[in-house]
């Protein structure tokens, strides 16, 4: 019976020491991680299975979407086609980037699965690009850029309302964009 006790105490202290992590020691610290209000125009987003280098400045004139996730990570997984579906609504108004970071191996056997996907598959294993849009705090982690490199949206996680909230931000950043061409 004294186990029990002493192992529910560690427990809750284990969880009072957690909670205590996650919140700032002081009201003037900054949590690890702050959303961008703006990216570099040539911002690099990886590289695709023959070697070449992505940068945001290949959309130049178009809002894109940079998907952060990882195979491994079932949030990425549920959301990854719906990303897809936005690249084939959206057409050539937007472009969808789905950055990953794991392994050459694993990442050439993800492009082989998706090769029909329209949206772009880049692979950043050393984590270029996720340091210029910076570094995600978690995976899925999306930001919504528009064609003047500010962030018009972020989205980390998964949620109930995550694909409405960015087809809202989607839509207003398509109408800032201004007609389709062609």
């Amino acid at each position: 019976m004294n186990d029990e006790l002493q192992r529910r105490d560690l427990l809750a202290w284990a969880g009072a020491a957690a909670l205590v992590g996650s919140v700032p020691a002081h009201a003037d610290e900054k949590p690890e991680h702050v959303p961008l209000d703006r990216v570099a125009l040539d911002a690099p987003l990886g590289q695709t299975l023959d070697g070449k280098l992505v940068s945001l400045a290949d959309f130049t004139g178009k809002p894109v979407i940079v998907f952060f996730w990882a195979s491994w990570c079932p949030h990425c997984r549920r959301e990854l086609p719906e990303m897809e579906r936005l690249q084939q609504a959206a057409g050539d108004r937007i472009r969808v980037v789905a950055v990953n970071n794991e392994d050459r191996q694993v990442f050439r056997k993800l492009t082989r699965v998706l090769s029909e996907y329209k949206m772009l598959l880049a692979h950043d294993p050393k984590e270029v690009s996720a340091k210029a849009f910076g570094k995600p705090p978690s995976v899925p982690y999306t930001m919504l850029i528009r064609t003047d490199g500010t962030v018009a949206a972020t989205q980390s996680g998964w949620g109930d309302d995550s694909l409405n909230r960015m087809a809202r931000n989607v839509d207003a950043a398509l109408k800032a964009a201004g007609p389709a061409e062609g």
